[in-house]
Formats: structure tokens, sequence, C-alpha cells
């Protein structure tokens, strides 16, 4: 958790894009620009997914940038990504790395277990079960036919995902109708 304290840090840097530029501009020189590229796509097929997947149940979706989410969904989100750089993370069957970009999936129940697209069900929760109707925000148990909205948080091609009870919900736009997960 330390390293994701730091990455919080930096996200809140005031010479973040700076940062990032120089960061970008040194991988480039030393001649893996192709990791970006893959990045850069692994981040638009990301963005393009959860987007789809949004029309796809009538909602919004939820593209706040990642200092706008409370600290409990960033710290697990970068939590989850630190575990996977530094390879202290579980991974489905096919491996993803973070030497090979691609969008990977994360969820606040699994912590550190880390999916590729294809293995996404691993992250699946069973229907109706105490895990599926607990707020992954407060820990409440929500009654049977009560909503847990669920919603990803993304940084890159990295998404993490979440559910929240009514009172911990805390996005400006409603959803035309929570999502099951």
């Amino acid at each position: 958790m330390n390293l994701a304290i730091a990455l919080d840090d930096l996200a809140h840097h005031p010479d973040l894009a700076e940062i990032l530029n120089d960061a970008r501009t040194a991988i480039r020189a030393a001649g893996y620009s192709w990791i970006l590229d893959q990045a850069d796509a692994a981040a638009r097929d990301t963005c393009n997914t959860l987007t789809t997947a949004a029309a796809a149940t009538g909602s919004t979706p939820l593209s706040l940038p990642l200092d706008q989410h409370p600290g409990w969904v960033r710290l697990g989100l970068l939590d989850a990504l630190a575990a996977w750089i530094t390879e202290q993370a579980t991974t489905c069957l096919h491996q993803p790395h973070p030497a090979r970009p691609q969008p990977v999936i994360s969820a606040a129940w699994r912590p550190r277990l880390i999916a590729c697209s294809a293995c996404a069900h691993l992250l699946r929760l069973p229907k109706g079960s105490a895990k599926d109707r607990t707020c992954d925000g407060c820990g409440l148990v929500v009654p049977d036919h009560s909503v847990i909205w669920s919603a990803a948080a993304s940084h890159g091609g990295f998404v993490y995902q979440y559910g929240v009870c009514e009172p911990c919900r805390y996005w400006p736009t409603t959803p035309a109708a929570p999502i099951t997960r």
C-alpha cells in the first residue's frame, strides 16, 4: 500500500503533466516507443469498452479523472496496479504483464487479481450472494432487492471495478438503471 500512497501523491503533483511528458520522451529516446503505442491503444480500447458497456445497460459512463474518485477507490486501484507492476498480484492464466500493455481488469472484491478481458468472468460474484450485495465503500450488505451501483475507475488500460450502496454513490450523474455485476 505504501507504493499506492506514493503513486497517489504523484497523481496530485502540480508538475505531473511535465513529469509524464518527460518520461514519455525518455522512453521514446531509449527506443521503446512501441510500449507507449501499445499502452495508448490499451487505454483507447478500455475507454471504448466502458462506453459500450454503459450504453448497453442504458447507463451513463462514469468518466471522472482518477483524482475525483474517493480515496478508497483511488488507493484500491493504485494498490492493485502497483501489485501488478511489481509482480505481487495474481493474474489470470493468460498472464497479462505491464511490459505487454493490454486492457486488464481488477476489482475491489478480489484485491490483487488481475485479469485480461477474456478472463473478466473470474471477477464475477454469484448473483444475489452476500458478496454481491456488499458495498465496497462502507461494507454494508444491502437487503435482497436493494441496489448496489456498479462502477469502474480506469487508469489507462487498467480498470478497477467496485460496487456501492446508494449512500456511498458519489458520482454526479445518475445512470438510467443500476448495473449488475
